[in-house]
């Protein structure tokens, strides 16, 4: 009864788990946090165990669950290859299901990816300055502190754009026609197919080219999203029902792009927005961000009432 009254039912949102330490000296601290070294991960898993039901997506969809523990659910978002060489061996010990969503471009061999592309110019890098679309921009990127900035303000702006749109801003930033391929960090058609049979795995979309569906209007968002979902399928051989927005906040994942989702056929969504569990929209699903600092009492807080009552009432504020 206590857990029930200190926790809540919550869906975990993870990206990469690592073999090594993670890169204090990123220039982005939120880059940072998307990777988690094993050991770390295995400890979480270790305490999640412990306080709470790991269960598969498809379940906590079902109203009618009923435990003496609260529920969690553990995701993984894009499609890296380290969910399949260091997450899963964790994931089997200890018989932990969990959904990975998968960004379907990179299963094309187009693995360009503008976060990490754009990191590494800004961090060799002492300077920037370029034009697009009739706007100037000018960083000094001498320190680091200037560097995390310049990534953050660059970030914004790409989210905010569609894919031919992000490739030619990358053309600006770089003054490179071609992009940095990102192939041995994700997971392959085959890697995907050996997951996919696995029991305790599930596989869902994350759009085609991983951009904001506010991007796009609604004819190229069905586009979209009936590409993601279509590829995967017809990989897998077996239907695809459970879908993760890309970025995911309130701006990302609003009640147009759930409507969306829904009429392709999806029978769920998953945001990164933080609320109480109680799921009123099951395209606009909830969750939680792990990153490697979450371990023992800072997780659980994490994963209580409080927590989400704290930063439901800092974003209002």
């Amino acid at each position: 009864m206590l857990n029930k009254l200190i926790f809540d039912d919550s869906i975990l949102s993870f990206h990469r788990i690592s073999r090594g330490q993670n890169n204090n000296n990123s220039v982005n601290s939120s880059l940072n946090s998307l990777t988690i070294n094993k050991k770390d991960f295995e400890k979480q898993i270790v305490t999640l165990k412990k306080y709470f039901n790991i269960i598969d997506l498809n379940k906590i969809l079902n109203s009618k669950l009923n435990s003496k523990k609260r529920n969690i659910v553990l995701t993984f978002d894009d499609g890296y290859k380290d969910n399949l060489t260091n997450a899963l061996p964790i994931l089997r010990k200890y018989k932990v299901p969990a959904t990975i969503y998968i960004t379907t471009r990179f299963l094309q061999n187009k693995c360009n990816i503008w976060w990490y592309e754009i990191e590494k110019f800004i961090s060799k890098n002492s300077q920037l300055k370029f034009k697009f679309l009739d706007k100037s921009y000018s960083f000094s990127l001498k320190s680091k502190k200037n560097k995390k900035r310049c990534f953050e303000i660059l970030s914004s702006l790409f989210k905010e754009l569609n894919y031919n749109q992000q490739n030619n801003l990358l053309r600006k930033i770089t003054k490179k026609g071609n992009r940095t391929q990102y192939k041995k960090e994700l997971l392959s058609k085959q890697d995907l197919i050996f997951l996919n049979k696995n029991y305790l795995i599930t596989i869902g979309a994350h759009t085609h080219n991983h951009i904001s569906l506010t991007c796009l209007n609604n004819k190229d968002s069905i586009l979209e999203l009936k590409k993601s979902k279509k590829i995967l399928e017809n990989l897998l051989k077996k239907k695809v029902y459970h879908f993760a927005y890309p970025y995911g906040s309130k701006k990302d994942a609003t009640l147009r792009e759930s409507n969306l989702v829904k009429k392709v056929k999806f029978k769920s969504a998953v945001t990164t927005q933080i609320q109480f569990h109680k799921i009123k929209n099951k395209f606009l699903i909830p969750r939680l961000h792990i990153n490697s600092k979450d371990q023992g009492i800072i997780l659980l807080l994490k994963l209580s009432w409080f927590y989400k009552l704290y930063q439901i009432i800092k974003e209002k504020f």
